[in-house]
């Protein structure tokens, strides 16, 4: 399997990343320290062992709508000669996560049920 997450059987192509996953995890992720953008797709990339990078053009939407929503803050600091948008959890995403071993573990339970059939 290549690491795009998807595979092709016969006419059907599936991916092992379920939509909603990317935003929680985001959430997960800034729980240890604020980050910018490609910090969060290298650590995810990382987390996964490289099997999933998720691109900037779904990074950078998904931050938009976790700022919009206040689950992030986003501040401009200066890396040198270059401006950096960091993120970092608000108190109201630290609430929106505190379920996720809970999502993570029906996840789970669900995809063994799904590769039984199989």
């Amino acid at each position: 399997m290549d690491k795009n997450c998807s595979c092709r059987c016969g006419p059907f192509k599936v991916s092992l990343i379920p939509p909603g996953v990317l935003k929680p995890l985001i959430l997960k992720i800034l729980e240890d320290n604020p980050m910018h953008g490609y910090e969060i797709m290298n650590e995810i990339s990382l987390r996964t062992q490289g099997y999933w990078r998720p691109t900037a053009g779904s990074i950078y939407p998904a931050l938009g709508s976790l700022e919009k929503d206040r689950y992030v803050e986003r501040r401009e600091i200066m890396q040198g000669e270059r401006a950096r948008q960091m993120y970092t959890i608000t108190d109201l995403g630290r609430e929106a996560i505190k379920d996720m071993a809970q999502f993570s573990e029906s996840w789970k339970n669900g995809l063994n049920k799904l590769i039984g059939l199989l």
